[in-house]
């Protein structure tokens, strides 16, 4: 999972927890306030000013809940997924494996050995097997 996508999975999940707390403090607030007396003259006809929607607390405090494990979730899984610099692109390999793909040829390791271990192509890796072989 490349990490620009993990930050904005995390992004996403801090944005969608904000919105469920105001929602929660909303309703909350207005479910524990008193009923107020508005001064106005005319009242204010019931198809006018639709209804807010009920949601129970407890509804509400296991959606934060879940909200809260699925963002520690993402934020271990971006931890553990090695960033990708610009050689790690499609067709790119990394001077590590290079590095460990010549040092496994000239200790004799046949190409598919060595094209396994250090994620190369099998082209690659008969390329570097004759070029650092034992002879």
């Amino acid at each position: 999972m490349n990490a620009a996508i993990g930050y904005v999975l995390i992004a996403l999940a801090i944005l969608n927890l904000v919105g469920l707390l105001l929602l929660f403090r909303r309703v909350g607030g207005g479910a524990s306030a008193a009923p107020r007396s508005e001064p106005s003259a005319q009242p204010v006809p019931p198809a006018a000013a639709p209804p807010e929607p009920v949601i129970a607390e407890d509804v509400l405090a296991n959606m934060l809940r879940r909200l809260d494990h699925r963002l520690g979730d993402i934020e271990d899984q971006v931890r553990r997924t090695p960033t990708l610099s610009a050689a790690g692109d499609h067709g790119a390999t990394s001077d590590r494996a290079l590095a460990l793909a010549q040092r496994l040829a000239r200790q004799g390791a046949s190409p598919q050995n060595i094209a396994e271990t250090c994620g190369i192509s099998l082209t690659e890796a008969e390329l570097l097997h004759r070029l650092h072989a034992p002879q």
